[in-house]
């Protein structure tokens, strides 16, 4: 009884901390404790709970002179960065659905979330092979074609942060030895993709391409994937250029970029 009794207060609390949010508008951008307690019916002091509990977690400032709350701008760039996202989203799925139809391989787009990459879609190829990539799955940024192409473009202190960890061996082609992948990540960069040859999945190789924003930041990737016996070098080149292409064509739409 005692565990369900925290269950509920747990929701309680979460429900009002969003009903808390849901307060501000243009119109009404700050607002007192007072208005707080009493537009959402609960007692000052849970009020100023509340208010404490999502100012010590980023989601609301105090104005000092006014005393007044108004939302954090985390909270701004989490929706900016949610319409990003959405847009990216939708201007991928028929991109990624016509690059599985040339190349005949499964087709994902993939984003940066901490030190994994998540796959926002995926479209399965006639013939899949059995992968860890649906839509929502996290994989490691290591010994992905995804994670990699995106690792490549990110600032010195964070590539390093992430090699420099102690990072699993999924198969013996998985790179774990720090100087040995921020060369191969070096080799990415410059060359504007990234192939994975059984880095994760015994039998599997993929390769990926870097989308990047209209300031040049590259938090996501489209990448095929299949079995080794058809992506084979013979084919890599071509295959490399299909996917780039697919990756310049969804940035090109989401971030309004002209071609040169």
């Amino acid at each position: 009884m005692r565990y369900k009794a925290l269950n509920n207060h747990s929701y309680s609390s979460f429900r009002n901390a969003l009903r808390l949010l849901n307060l501000f508008n243009l119109d009404e951008p700050e607002l007192n404790l007072s208005e707080i307690a009493e537009r959402l019916n609960v007692a000052t002091s849970t009020a100023h709970r509340l208010v404490h509990t999502l100012m010590n977690n980023g989601f609301l400032v105090k104005d000092p002179k006014s005393k007044c709350f108004r939302p954090a701008s985390s909270i701004l760039s989490m929706g900016n960065l949610f319409l990003a996202k959405y847009k990216l989203y939708q201007t991928a799925v028929p991109i990624l659905e016509n690059l599985t139809e040339t190349t005949g391989e499964t087709a994902h787009i993939a984003i940066l979330k901490g030190n994994m990459v998540v796959y926002l879609y995926k479209i399965d190829s006639e013939h899949p092979v059995h992968l860890l990539s649906h839509a929502g799955r996290q994989n490691p940024i290591h010994c992905t074609s995804s994670g990699q192409v995106i690792l490549a473009f990110q600032s010195k202190a964070k590539i390093d942060c992430i090699v420099n960890q102690n990072l699993t061996r999924y198969t013996e082609y998985t790179i774990t030895n720090p100087k040995v992948l921020k060369q191969q990540l070096s080799t990415i960069k410059k060359q504007g993709y990234a192939v994975s040859h059984e880095e994760m999945h015994k039998g599997v190789t993929s390769i990926a391409a870097p989308i990047k924003s209209g300031q040049g930041i590259v938090n996501a990737s489209v990448s095929i994937a299949g079995p080794t016996s058809r992506i084979t070098q013979l084919k890599l080149d071509s295959l490399c250029t299909l996917v780039k292409r697919a990756a310049s064509t969804i940035e090109n739409l989401s971030f309004n970029k002209t071609k040169a």
